[in-house]
């Protein structure tokens, strides 16, 4: 059991309100916690305690329950209303799961979800509006009261804002958009971002020039200064949205850009080691969890090399 005088209760609930800070922004690493957490049955108390405190201070200035998440596929996500309701009964309930449930229903503030390399994943919300999470991909949310905004941290998520509900703050990198009742896909590229709008009108703020818009079939590129719109073609489409389905949907896309979809996906990246095969233009329908196929393609119909070594597929003349 951990000395009580090895560190002070004072140094205690100050480093579990540095906890509370970091995961109720969302940017505190959800291990690192538990690990500090686990550590001692006083780090779990402090931070129930720290929780409940600034629950309470949410009240007094009239703030709601943010609305519950489910997750699908998954058993619903506790309220913050519930566990305070479960406050009377703290008594008999152990420190670490009091603990545990104040994570837990900590996350429903502002709930995050990542998928690895190969994984979807769909999140719904009670109003209809759900957010899919593609290969890679890292975002959080906060639906309470007033406010709806998605940070978009790494990857590439499909939005869809219910025409009942009010616009989505979307957050990405330096990028901030409101995303008007329709559907959307956002990519972010190291600091640029990719807005698609399948339906609905995206408003992008833009320092010191009128707001960029983004009507269906459209796509707007972010980097920070170069903002622009374009038009995006049926088979664009076709290609941006196939992961929703597990599928690759080539029309056109050379070769490059096709291995650089694809490597989102594989464990094992494809590297070509012949520039000027970059430029092959390729079609046809695919999985795009299984090049198999596609490389088959590549060697019978344009006479390309698939050699297999260590953990990359080389392709060559």
């Amino acid at each position: 059991m951990t000395s009580e005088s090895s560190t002070s209760v004072d140094d205690i609930m100050e480093t579990a309100s540095q906890w509370f800070a970091r995961m109720d922004s969302g940017e505190g690493d959800q291990a690192a916690f538990e690990a500090w957490r686990t550590a001692d049955p006083r780090h779990a108390a402090a931070f129930a305690r720290i929780y409940a405190s600034m629950r309470q201070m949410e009240r007094l200035r009239g703030l709601t329950d943010p609305e519950p998440v489910r997750v699908q596929k998954s058993a619903p996500l506790t309220t913050r209303r519930r566990l305070l309701q479960m406050g009377g009964a703290a008594a008999v309930l152990t420190v670490a799961s009091l603990a545990g449930m104040a994570l837990f229903i900590l996350t429903s503030g502002r709930v995050e979800a990542a998928t690895r390399v190969g994984e979807r994943k769909t999140v719904v919300f009670p109003n209809g509006g759900e957010i899919e999470l593609n290969t890679d991909s890292r975002a959080a949310w906060k639906i309470n009261g007033d406010e709806r905004t998605l940070w978009l941290k790494r990857g590439e998520v499909a939005v869809k804002v219910p025409v009942s509900d009010r616009s989505l703050e979307l957050k990405a990198g330096p990028h901030v958009a409101s995303l008007g009742p329709g559907e959307y896909i956002a990519r972010l590229r190291d600091n640029s971002l990719d807005i698609i709008s399948l339906a609905g009108t995206a408003t992008i703020s833009q320092d010191r020039a009128p707001p960029l818009r983004v009507n269906a079939h459209q796509a707007a590129i972010l980097i920070k200064g170069q903002e622009r719109v374009r038009p995006v073609s049926t088979n664009d489409l076709d290609f941006l949205t196939g992961w929703r389905t597990d599928e690759l949907v080539l029309n056109g896309q050379v070769l490059s850009e096709v291995v650089e979809e694809y490597n989102r996906y594989l464990d094992r990246k494809i590297i070509i080691a012949n520039p000027e095969l970059g430029a092959i233009q390729l079609g046809g329908r695919f999985t795009n969890r299984d090049p198999a196929r596609l490389l088959a393609g590549l060697e019978v119909s344009f006479g390309i090399h698939v050699t297999q070594q260590d953990n990359t597929i080389i392709l060559s003349r």
